[in-house]
């Protein structure tokens, strides 16, 4: 107990980043140690969504995006949402996949200023586009998607682009992808494949790639 009220003594910056470190269902079940407790996960910038604790108790998609939305609604509208990081590990009941609740989620929390995003999705779908086309992003992690018709893409902030597991329908598709990040650092494409190859495809230098 007298650890504990140490700990509780320290500075809501400083449990809020002690609590950056841990996943969003760990955050929030700290808010039961005590009243002083229970408000710092909202004043964390970062949801980190794993469906791996749902999977292991037997529960749905469903159950899990009542929990992804919650946790986002239970937030400021007005904080800025830095990270938001969204795997799903399981395959066994993709079919059920309620990919329209997914695109509002992601809607959701790139309208707060998201700066890092990183997705692992079940089985390929497609990309919601507003995703390449969000001015604020610096970081983008996707694992298994598709695009099928490429959209407005703008990410002008953008520095790390990791693509795994990424279907194209064009091989231009990607070249006007990076062509739309004009800093970017970090490129990883791997896994990638087109349903049309083109005999030729310009990709423009990217003079700040290290």
């Amino acid at each position: 107990m007298e650890t504990q009220d140490k700990i509780s003594a320290l500075p809501d910056e400083v449990l809020g980043h002690i609590l950056s470190f841990l996943s969003t269902q760990e955050a929030i079940s700290t808010s039961l140690v005590s009243k002083r407790w229970q408000p710092l996960w909202l004043s964390i910038p970062i949801l980190d969504l794993d469906d791996i604790t749902f999977i292991q108790n037997g529960k749905s998609y469903s159950s899990f995006f009542n929990f992804a939305f919650g946790s986002l609604l239970a937030r400021n509208v007005q904080q800025p949402l830095k990270l938001a990081r969204l795997r799903f590990n399981s395959c066994g009941y993709d079919n059920n996949f309620p990919y329209s609740h997914f695109k509002i989620w992601v809607n959701a929390v790139i309208q707060r200023g998201l700066e890092h995003l990183q997705i692992e999705m079940p089985r390929p779908f497609e990309l919601p586009n507003i995703i390449l086309n969000c001015k604020t992003l610096v970081v983008l992690k996707l694992y298994r998607f598709r695009v099928n018709a490429l959209g407005l893409v703008h990410l002008p902030a953008l520095k790390t682009l990791h693509l795994d597991n990424f279907t194209m329908l064009e091989t231009w598709h990607l070249a006007k992808v990076l062509h739309e990040c004009p800093i970017l650092e970090d490129l990883r494409a791997n896994n990638m494949f087109f349903y049309n190859k083109s005999d030729v495809v310009e990709f423009q230098i990217m003079p700040k790639l290290v």
